[in-house]
This record gives structure tokens, C-alpha cells and sequence, in this order.
């Protein structure tokens, strides 16, 4: 589906709800295999995306009610803030978010900063405990170019579980200070340094969404109990929460459940997005190898933020070069300045080449 068709859509949940609608759909296709990736395929929230959304209210103007629609996988915490306070600006009445299916990570922080959060059948939050990175973090054993993400909780669970070493069957009462000095033989103190600062970060940013909208006094501990429970009392960062669950953490007066009617134009906005980005769709790595193009050009995209005036559509270029892989002790004679050909039997290096990528304005309305 179009963008012309889309916004026939966008505009009937506006009349169902008496508001304006901004949409932001990110990416997750899966591929195969799973550590295979192009850009573009799987997209986050980011903070490059805030230009964009801040032109769609600005062509929208300042408004009693304003929904943005959401599906996302996550993304950098620092968009987060930033995306809210923008909204808000715009929000004369209340700002609510539309969740037709997943929202998880920083997707749920924002969810935090809504007065209303309209949750669908099948939407989903996940625990906003994140996961950190610099260029301290250990070397990833398989790819030599990357290095792994640290879980916070994960190393908090580590330091609790050294308080109890009875869990594991260790005698004693305090191996604690071992344990720590185990773990920064493991992982540069520095990167442990981050850890801790990202999540006394992710708490501060939690406590600061929710009391954008829960401003009493009796509030406070409520706040408390909902951060706890989004941070360290969920064990998962996978675990999906339903709507049923974000009730009980968040309270009936800030999560409702989609009408009927609100249930089946957000999941029919859902299906057309997922379409055009074919998330329904493996992307296979074989794909790629075609024998008489050794050389092509791939346009992905990843990503939509719409309104009923425009759309802009986050895409990557790219340009991909098929060579064979030539054992050890065999020699091929190539013309000067030709590639390597493909020989069939033969394993087939694919190397990428990054052409443009982000946000542009939609304009063939895909």
C-alpha cells in the first residue's frame, strides 16, 4: 500500500478519536542468517529522527490531542527525552501513544512520557533495563570487529548473587569484593564505570517521563514501585509484556485497552506498514549471490514517520560486490581493472558499500 492509502487510515483514526495523528514505524526484519545484516533492515529510535518529527508537528500545528502511533524494537535512550518534550509542546490536552504491537525497550520510555496509552490485542512492552557500549566493551569472539553489549542487569545480578553465595553452594558470607575483582579482570573497569552510569541514567529518565503526567505527592512511591518493576523485577530484557501486565505495573488510568473500532484501524495501519517493509519476509543473505551480477545496487527501507500532510521514509543505498573465495594455492588470471569473477562450486565473499542511508522525504509516496 501507498502512502495516499495510508493516510486514509491516519485520518480515520483522527475522526475516531478527535485528535491528530503522527506515525513512527522502525524496521525489524528478520534475516538469515541471523547475524547477517544490511542497513536499513533493522531500524531503532534514534535521535537523528527528531528533525523529522518535529517538521510533522509543525505542519500539523499545536493541537488538544495528539497520538503518535509507535512500532518499535528499541533504540538509544537519548531520543527518548527529547521525542516526549517535543510532543508535549504540541499536546495542548494530552498526548497519548497508539500500540498495535510492539513498543519495547526505549519504545516503552516513551510510552512512560504519554498521559494515555491505548494499547491493542496484540501490543507489547519490554523491561527498559538497557544494555551499554563503548569502545572499552570486550571483543565479540565471532566477529573480531565488534565488541558485545553489556547487560546492567546482568552484571547487577552478577554482584547480588555474590551476596548469596548460598544459591550457588559457597560457603561464607561475603564474596563480594572477589567477585568484583573477577569481573574487572573480565570487562575494563571503565566499561564497568559506564554500566553504572548508564543505569542510574536509565532510572533518573524513567522517574522524570512519569512525573510529566503523575505530579502529586502520593505519586512518589508509586513511581518508585513502576521503575523497579520496568528495570529489575522482570529478570528478561526479552520478556514481552501484555497489555493485561502493563495494567497492573502502570494502572488503568494511564493504560486502556483499544476500542473495537480503534483495534481494527490500528492493526490495518500496522499490516500496511509491515507490508511495504515486508517484515513478514526472511531476508536471506543467499539472496544476494545472483551469478550474472556480480556487481548491483540495493535501495532497503526501513522506517516511516507520517502524518496525513507527508512522509518521510528512512532508506539505505547500497552497493554490493560478489567475489568468489579462492582456496589457498590456486591462482585465477583477471584482466587488469575486472573483478574477481564468481566460479561456480565455489564459496562467494559478499562486500557491502554504503552509499547514503537515513531519513528522506517520501516523494514517489511508497
Amino acid at each position: 500500500m501507498a502512502f495516499p492509502e495510508r493516510v486514509e487510515i491516519i485520518k480515520q483514526i483522527q475522526e475516531l478519536r478527535k485528535s491528530k495523528v503522527v506515525t513512527y514505524f522502525t524496521s525489524d526484519r528478520r534475516t538469515f542468517p541471523p547475524d547477517f545484516s544490511l542497513p536499513a533492515l533493522k531500524t531503532i529510535l534514534a535521535t537523528e529522527a527528531q528533525i523529522f518529527l518535529y517538521d510533522q508537528l509543525r505542519s500539523l500545528g499545536k493541537t488538544d490531542k495528539l497520538d503518535l502511533f509507535l512500532y518499535t524494537r528499541g533504540g538509544q535512550t537519548d531520543s527518548v527525552w527529547p521525542l516526549v518534550s517535543i510532543f508535549r509542546e504540541y499536546a495542548l490536552k494530552q498526548f497519548a501513544v497508539l500500540v498495535p504491537f510492539r513498543a519495547h525497550s526505549a519504545g516503552t520510555l516513551v510510552c512512560l512520557g504519554a498521559d494515555e496509552i491505548v494499547m491493542g490485542e496484540a501490543a507489547e512492552f519490554s523491561p527498559i533495563d538497557p544494555t551499554t557500549g563503548n569502545q572499552f566493551n570486550p571483543l565479540d569472539e565471532v566477529d573480531k570487529h565488534t565488541r558485545k553489549g553489556i547487560s546492567v542487569e546482568d552484571v547487577i545480578s552478577y554482584i547480588e548473587l555474590a551476596k548469596d553465595p548460598a544459591k550457588v553452594g559457597l560457603q561464607g558470607s561475603d564474596h563480594v569484593s572477589e567477585a568484583f575483582q573477577r569481573l574487572s579482570e573480565e570487562v575494563h573497569p571503565i566499561a564497568l564505570g559506564n554500566v553504572n552510569r548508564v543505569h542510574t541514567q536509565i532510572r533518573i529518565l524513567a522517574d522524570k517521563l512519569l512525573r510529566l503526567h503523575w505530579t502529586g505527592e502520593e505519586e512518589k512511591n508509586r513511581i518508585v514501585q513502576v521503575v523497579d518493576q520496568l528495570t529489575k523485577k522482570l529478570y528478561s530484557h526479552t520478556h514481552a509484556l501484555n497489555r493485561r501486565e502493563a495494567k497492573e505495573i502502570l494502572g488503568e488510568d494511564l493504560v486502556v485497552e483499544a476500542t473495537a473500532e480503534e483495534q481494527k484501524l490500528l492493526w490495518q495501519l500496522y499490516e500496511e506498514y509491515a507490508q511495504v517493509l515486508q517484515l513478514r519476509q526472511t531476508f536471506c543473505r543467499d539472496s544476494l549471490v545472483v551469478s550474472d551480477q556480480p556487481q548491483q545496487e540495493l535501495t532497503i527501507d526501513g522506517g516511516f514517520i507520517e502524518t496525513e500532510k507527508q512522509s518521510f521514509i528512512f532508506r539505505s543505498r547500497c552497493r554490493i560486490s560478489l567475489s568468489s573465495k579462492i582456496p589457498q594455492g590456486v591462482q585465477v588470471q583477471v584482466p587488469p581493472g575486472q573483478p574477481m569473477p564468481l566460479i561456480p562450486g565455489l564459496p562467494v565473499n559478499i562486500d557491502m558499500r554504503v552509499l547514503s542511508i537515513g531519513w528522506e522525504s517520501n516523494e514517489k509516496g511508497v
